[in-house]
């Protein structure tokens, strides 16, 4: 790969003050452009070094790819951009010491053949002994035919070799001052079916590997790790059984702590390990169809019942831990309920956040602090659904505020519409919850009677939680076209309490099209939705929604629109091009959708393709060729039957070197431009 690095001072790194134009805004129509939502962030992460002076961030520069950069918090004249790769865009970065780094990369914004893995590079905070030491190739590039590449590939092949393969990435970085993290690689069986993860220490500075244990548990899936590079747990999976390890009491052998039956189990799962040797986990065995509580082992007693450390109301804990360096105790939290949110147990931190808060009421305000009770100067990032993150400087002593940067300074605010999460019922009693993004041009309220055109738009997965209160690039750019935008967390979504995400269970064009029904019914009731002008979008799971909502509620949904969406339940038993696992289709499909034979004409009653007769009204379906998430052969196949039932309102698209969901600015110009135009001549532009 080829990289460039740059000593100067960022001068691209505009300050929050400084004026930003909407790149590519349309002056006829006065709307923010496609390009101003879904562009990459400016400026993304945000990590803060070891002695909290300094925060490393990922920048997009206008053009061209991602760069690591430096953010001096003190003196900000002082930051710099440390390095860029030619043809990749550096991802995630993390802090080995004060003066080393680490990143990895991904494919973010260009539609490509080339097969990227994660990899995994080490750089000095000033920009000099740059070392690969993970290859981010997942298999050997082609040989051009007038033979350059392949002169190439031979001057830089000891180099290849010397680097450890595309399996390995980064586990954790430690916190012992030395140069060294913890990687941990993915091991396949001949199939290329995952088998096992092991662990290694590395040095970043010279490569070297070294083993971090002799033995291990059979089947391990996931690792727990303490800040030293020492493995505290272990979660094994083996077909059909969850097993929870820790280590002996001499460290050299590994005990067995709980196991059960993958689905339908009761057993929580390893989520952190403390400084002191305390560990957290997630769950709530007491109450197994309830939601997920963090909780702590007292690991001098490991059978001895879980303690609740935080139980959030209708939410299972997320969030991240924040330990005092000094006594390893625990000050506080960051999580997210309805919305992101923060909880201290330590008084000083209490008051700080306080203080934060005042300077900046209208954003939810995260402190990030290393040695947080003697900081001189805490990181702040706060957001809201209008506001993309900004990052600024907080200096306890003086109450000092400093904006620094912000994530996408061409978004205006005050133009954005608000976004508005709350529950409903659905026709069975279960709680729903929902995120409302009203346009700006709508009173809000649910009295209003303003009725809106209404795009009902489903998250994918469908097995995660979908909605988040912060700002969204597809609600908002629906909603500044007019359109008001409804987001429903469905029956079968995580995040609110086993028993939601269970209903879920074999409900894929039942009960969870159902919840999405019941989402319109009450936004037309509520007086926000015309019922006449109400369309239904999403992706992959979502999209597979949108065409099922045509099928079976036609009645509701005047257009659809399906980008990289399932057509055919069976099809993802049997197709050859799907990256799941054999496990995935004989295991884990089979209790989430279904046997395809014992539920053979289920499926088929709940497969758009099989009921694609039944589909009338105009759909808008695109796809990526490259795809093995969900094949391009669900829409293909699809296509041609709408065609074989003489549909005649079908608009079809498919991108040659887009994958599952669209990386390239060109792809999503298009694409929304298509959504765009498809709305406006199915449903209306609101008068």
């Amino acid at each position: 790969m080829s990289l460039f690095r740059i000593g100067q001072r960022v001068l691209a790194m505009a300050s929050l003050w400084v004026a930003c134009g909407l790149a590519g805004a349309n002056p006829s129509q006065g709307l923010p452009a496609i390009e101003d939502f879904f562009r990459l962030p400016m400026y993304r992460g945000g990590v803060l070094s070891p002695d909290g002076r300094l925060m490393a961030i990922v920048t997009s520069p206008e053009g061209r790819r991602t760069q690591l950069a430096v953010v001096n918090l003190q003196d900000f004249s002082a930051s710099k951009a440390v390095i860029g790769l030619g043809d990749t865009d550096i991802n995630r970065v993390f802090w080995v010491n004060n003066k080393r780094l680490v990143f990895d990369v991904a494919q973010l914004q260009e539609a490509s053949e080339k097969p990227v893995a994660q990899g995994l590079w080490a750089i000095d905070v000033d920009g000099e002994n740059l070392k690969q030491l993970v290859n981010a190739e997942s298999s050997r590039p082609s040989v051009n035919a007038d033979g350059i590449a392949a002169l190439k590939n031979s001057l830089f092949k000891e180099r290849r070799e010397e680097l450890l393969p595309w399996t390995w990435h980064l586990h954790r970085v430690l916190e012992d001052g030395s140069d060294d993290v913890i990687i941990e690689e993915s091991r396949y069986n001949g199939l290329g079916e995952f088998t096992s993860a092991v662990l290694a220490r590395l040095d970043t500075r010279n490569g070297r590997k070294s083993s971090v244990l002799d033995n291990a548990p059979p089947h391990v899936y996931t690792w727990l790790v303490d800040k030293t590079g020492r493995p505290v747990a272990a979660t094994a999976i083996d077909k059909d059984r969850y097993a929870m390890y820790l280590p002996s009491a001499d460290a050299r052998s590994w005990t067995l702590w709980r196991e059960d039956e993958r689905f339908n189990s009761s057993l929580p799962s390893w989520y952190e390990a403390g400084p002191r040797g305390q560990l957290y986990l997630v769950g709530n065995p007491s109450q197994p169809t309830g939601t997920q509580a963090l909780l702590r082992m007292d690991t001098a007693k490991p059978e001895a019942a879980l303690q609740d450390v935080m139980n959030i109301k209708g939410y299972d804990f997320s969030g991240e831990l924040v330990f005092d360096e000094k006594t390893g105790r625990l000050l506080g939290i960051h999580y997210e309920g309805e919305s992101r949110d923060s909880v201290w147990f330590d008084e000083q931190m209490k008051a700080l956040q306080a203080a934060v808060d005042k300077a900046l009421p209208a954003t939810v305000n995260q402190i990030d602090c290393r040695d947080c009770l003697n900081a001189k100067l805490v990181l702040v990032k706060s957001s809201s659904d209008r506001q993309p993150t900004i990052f600024s400087s907080f200096q306890p002593d003086s109450l000092t505020l400093k904006p620094l940067l912000s994530a996408r300074p061409w978004i205006k605010p005050q133009e954005m519409a608000r976004r508005e999460p709350m529950r409903i019922s659905a026709r069975d009693g279960l709680s729903l919850p929902l995120v409302v993004t009203r346009p700006k041009s709508m009173p809000t309220g649910t009295n209003s009677k303003a009725m809106l055109p209404t795009v009902l738009l489903v998250h994918g997965g469908p097995y995660v939680r979908g909605n988040h209160w912060e700002w969204s690039a597809e609600a908002q750019f629906l909603a500044s076209r007019g359109y008001l935008v409804i987001e429903p967390d469905f029956r079968g979504s995580s995040g609110y309490g086993t028993a939601h995400s269970r209903a879920g269970w074999k409900q894929w064009g039942l009960a969870m099209q159902d919840d999405l029904a019941d989402a319109v019914q009450w936004a037309i009731k509520s007086g926000s939705a015309d019922p006449n002008r109400i369309c239904i979008a999403g992706a992959s799971y979502g999209g597979y929604a949108a065409m099922m909502g045509l099928i079976k509620q036609p009645e509701l949904f005047r257009c659809g629109i399906n980008w990289v969406g399932v057509s055919d339940l069976k099809l993802l038993f049997s197709s050859l091009n799907s990256d799941a696992s054999e496990l995935g289709r004989s295991y884990d499909l089979v209790n989430l959708i279904g046997h395809p034979d014992a539920d053979s004409e289920r499926l088929d009653a709940t497969s758009p393709l099989k009921q694609a007769a039944r589909l009338k009204r105009p759909l808008l379906m695109a796809y990526g060729a490259l795809d093995r998430r969900v094949p391009m052969e669900h829409g293909l196949r699809m296509r041609d039957a709408l065609a074989a039932a003489g549909h005649k309102s079908v608009e079809w698209v498919l991108y040659p070197e887009e994958r599952h969901g669209w990386r390239a600015m060109e792809t999503n110009k298009d694409f929304w431009g298509r959504v765009e135009r498809f709305l406006q001549q199915h449903i209306g532009m609101p008068p």
